[in-house]
This record gives structure tokens, sequence and C-alpha cells, in this order.
């Protein structure tokens, strides 16, 4: 597996969230979506990353 950052889980997260968005909507969504995942706590995006990606990361796995 690759190292893991918070970063890279926001990545992943947003970009399912956005998949299907187009047009004017697409830039405010994403800056959005963006703003609120930099946000929740790393346990919630732990928790949303593997409901997407079918894994069991935690805190302790994610690189500095």
């Amino acid at each position: 597996m690759a190292d893991l950052t918070r970063e890279t889980l926001i990545k992943t997260i947003v970009a399912e969230e956005m998949m299907g968005c187009t047009g004017d909507e697409y830039h405010k969504k994403l800056k959005s979506l963006y703003h609120k995942w930099e946000h929740e706590s790393s346990e919630n995006i732990c928790k949303k990353y593997n409901e997407l990606e079918t894994t069991n990361i935690t805190v302790d796995d994610l690189k500095p």
C-alpha cells in the first residue's frame, strides 16, 4: 500500500463526491468540498475513505 496522508484521503473523497458534477457549479462545489473535508477530524476522514474504498485505514496508518 502506498503511503497514505490526510491529503491523499481528502483528494480521494472529494474526487468521489465530485463525480457527475459539471458546469457552473463545478468550481464552487469543489472549493466547498475541500473546505469541508480539510476541517473534518482525521477519524471522520478515515471513516469516509473506508466506506468509499472498502478498506480499514485508521489514523495510526496515516503518514505525517
